[in-house]
């Protein structure tokens, strides 16, 4: 009896591993499109990779960061202006687009500062702005881009 039980508690586990893997991974990709803050990934946040945001001339207008939540396993963009948007000709003045990919290099998806899960694209008299998450854990890549609408500036930060 004792080994009945034996191996019973060791086909448990070893089923409960192989259910525990796929299950993780699609609860994580539920985060895709959610806002960063309010399913609480961005409160251990760090920054993974930046870029200025300039123009053709040198002039730099802010950075655009990709951020990464150990714990939710995503990512997302956040763009920081220096100063405070001077206009906006009735859209928007600037925004970031966080973009995810496999780790082959197969596009997946995007999201702006617009999308349902951001905070909304910089608008006259504001100064950042966050995109929706993507998942970013094992088989995933993602990078930001930050930049003022009409082609005026933009930055592009690395992979992670």
């Amino acid at each position: 009896m004792k080994k009945v039980l034996h191996v019973g508690i060791l086909f448990l586990l070893i089923f409960g591993l192989f259910n525990v893997g796929p299950m993780s991974k699609a609860f994580a990709l539920s985060y895709d499109g959610s806002n960063p803050v309010s399913t609480g990934c961005a409160n251990d946040a760090v920054t993974k990779s930046y870029s200025y945001i300039s123009d053709s001339h040198d002039n730099v207008y802010g950075k655009v960061e990709l951020k990464w939540s150990a714990k939710c396993k995503t990512s997302w963009g956040k763009i920081t202006l220096y100063h405070a948007a001077p206009y906006d000709n009735g859209a928007y003045y600037a925004n970031a687009v966080v973009y995810s990919y496999t780790s082959s290099g197969t596009y997946r998806t995007r999201y702006t500062c617009g999308s349902s899960g951001g905070n909304g694209a910089i608008m006259k008299g504001q100064t950042s702005c966050y995109t929706a998450q993507v998942y970013n854990g094992a088989g995933y890549i993602a990078k930001a881009k930050g930049y003022i609408n009409w082609d005026i500036a933009s930055g592009t930060t690395g992979w992670y």
